[in-house]
């Protein structure tokens, strides 16, 4: 039981480690993956982010782009982006996959997107009015989460 609790703790304070080698840099626009750069010059064209962060940790490196007091977009390491999060104020139409902003215009027509999220499953989409609307990589509507 001892060796079992020792192995435990040994892991966790592995564990501890890598994470403390976690490095979080303030980049320029120009040190970002090319699909990132792209993203943000067709979305956001001229407009100067408040910051760029680039976080290095063992396992993996993340980007998040600061716009102001709103917007911020999370990438991956190779430049996708995996959300945009508008602080509850609206995000670029031109983000939306157009299946998705179309299933939107329909049902909620007065409502825009203030978050969309991209996983393994599929889109998360938070909208104005506090519904958050789940679909899968097909871009079809699966389920509203709120």
């Amino acid at each position: 039981m001892r060796t079992k609790l020792k192995l435990i703790y040994l892991i966790a304070g592995l564990l501890f480690g890598f994470s403390a080698n976690a490095q979080k840099t303030v980049i320029k626009k120009e040190a970002l993956p090319a699909n990132a750069q792209t993203f943000l010059k067709t979305h956001f064209g001229s407009k100067k982010p408040s910051y760029i962060l680039e976080d290095k940790e063992i396992l993996s490196t993340e980007y998040k782009v600061k716009f102001g007091n709103e917007i911020e977009i999370e990438f991956d390491k190779k430049g996708n982006w995996k959300e945009v999060d508008g602080k509850n104020t609206k995000i670029p139409k031109s983000i939306v996959p157009q299946k998705i902003a179309s299933y939107i215009k329909t049902n909620f027509p007065k409502e825009k997107v203030t978050k969309i999220e991209i996983g393994s499953s599929g889109y998360e989409t938070k909208l104005t009015n506090g519904l958050e609307l789940k679909f899968n990589l097909k871009e079809n509507f699966v389920k509203i989460d709120k």
